[in-house]
């Protein structure tokens, strides 16, 4: 059964909350947070708004580059996760840095109040994306720019079992609302809210999940979560269990490799 969008937004919330002590330990987000930042060319003293700042992969990486002069506000619609980046932020004695509980498509900032808007493997779950870009723009300063990360579709056939396997358990849930792993649709998407200078380029990664229990603690700190909830705890550890069997010839001598594939779009708001 599809979710309404604010049922969605609910759900999505209390999956990342309860995903939020584990999430950090996702080795390819700071991976990413580092090279979103990198492309979006952050300048010292820039104020920067971080949508979807999940723990800090994006939001460490640009509150170091715009130094003590600038300003980085992550938000997150898991309250979950703005209080424990929050406490990071804290951790770290970063007075440029805060994190705030927010929705994306209702952002409570005036116009034109940040130089960047960036946003981490996120915008596939805005209900309204054309909302949530809109705000994007609105507030953003002329000519400021916008960063976002995407997933690529990737051909990974190593995996394929896993996914029949939370089917016959019934362990899933659909929390996306948009497929934006092609760079035409996501070309469209900022041309028709308005942005400028699109350019969107890609990176590829091999991983390696050290062992079983790395790969584990990943599923249960993504939106995939949301489909392992709904099994009750012995479905869940029978579930556990068969996954830990089947994948063992996929064992290499570094762990269990994947792929990951993503784009980065960047694009300028220009104002007439």
């Amino acid at each position: 059964m599809s979710l309404d969008p604010q049922n969605k937004k609910d759900t999505l919330q209390g999956v990342f909350t309860r995903s939020a002590s584990s999430y950090e330990q996702i080795r390819y987000f700071p991976i990413y947070g580092q090279w979103l930042v990198n492309t979006a060319q952050i300048s010292e003293g820039s104020t920067v708004l971080d949508v979807a700042c999940g723990r800090g992969a994006v939001l460490f990486p640009a509150a170091e580059l715009v130094g003590p002069r600038g300003k980085v506000i992550g938000i997150d619609l898991a309250e979950g996760m703005a209080r424990e980046t929050g406490l990071e932020i804290q951790r770290r004695g970063l007075t440029q840095a805060e994190a705030r509980q927010m929705d994306a498509e209702n952002l409570d900032f005036p116009d034109s109040f940040f130089d960047f808007v960036l946003c981490g493997f996120s915008v596939q779950f805005f209900p309204h994306l054309e909302c949530a870009l809109s705000e994007f723009r609105r507030v953003l300063k002329p000519n400021g720019h916008i960063a976002v990360t995407t997933w690529g579709a990737v051909d990974d056939s190593r995996w394929e079992w896993y996914e029949k396997l939370r089917n016959e358990y019934q362990a899933t849930a659909k929390l996306g609302s948009n497929s934006l792993d092609k760079p035409e649709v996501i070309e469209k998407w900022f041309s028709e809210a308005g942005f400028n200078a699109i350019q969107i380029i890609t990176k590829e990664l091999d991983m390696a999940y050290r062992n079983e229990e790395e790969w584990w603690n990943v599923e249960l700190s993504i939106s995939g979560r949301a489909g392992l909830e709904k099994l009750t705890p012995q479905a869940l550890k029978q579930f556990k269990a068969e996954c830990f069997r089947i994948m063992q010839p996929q064992r290499e001598a570094d762990g269990f490799h994947f792929q990951l594939s993503a784009f980065c779009t960047t694009a300028k708001n220009v104002k007439s």
